[in-house]
């Protein structure tokens, strides 16, 4: 049978979130060092999660992957890209300026080990 195990510090906040929990935490040490301070008893009385979720995403997976395309072949991904008005929209993807491709082969490339295997002068590169 399993032994009933004591109950922690882990087990009594099952129900607080771990940023009240650490914030708690603080203003205790911070009370000890500064007994006289009013605040943070106030704040202690008021411990709650601060951070406001956002009312809309930034980006989504659908919006990070157009950009990385806009990137490869543009060199950069303007964020007015993604803007709801139409006009904005438009003038973001007509200033996207071209990628300059530097050394490129010129004409037909042929990728086979025998056109490989010698430089330019025909001599054999890998015997």
């Amino acid at each position: 049978m399993a032994k009933n195990k004591p109950e922690t510090n882990a087990g009594s906040s099952k129900g607080i979130g771990k940023a009240e929990i650490n914030r708690k935490r603080k203003l205790l040490k911070l009370l000890k060092q500064q007994p006289n301070n009013e605040q943070i008893t106030a704040a202690l009385a008021n411990i709650k999660y601060r951070r406001k979720k956002p009312k809309s995403q930034e980006w989504s997976k659908t919006n990070i992957k157009i950009a990385e395309l806009f990137k490869l072949f543009t060199g950069s991904a303007n964020r007015e890209l993604f803007s709801s008005n139409p006009k904005i929209q438009a003038a973001a993807i007509a200033a996207s300026g071209s990628k300059v491709f530097n050394n490129l082969p010129e004409g037909k490339v042929s990728f086979s080990l025998g056109a490989r295997a010698h430089d330019k002068d025909g001599n054999l590169i890998w015997g």
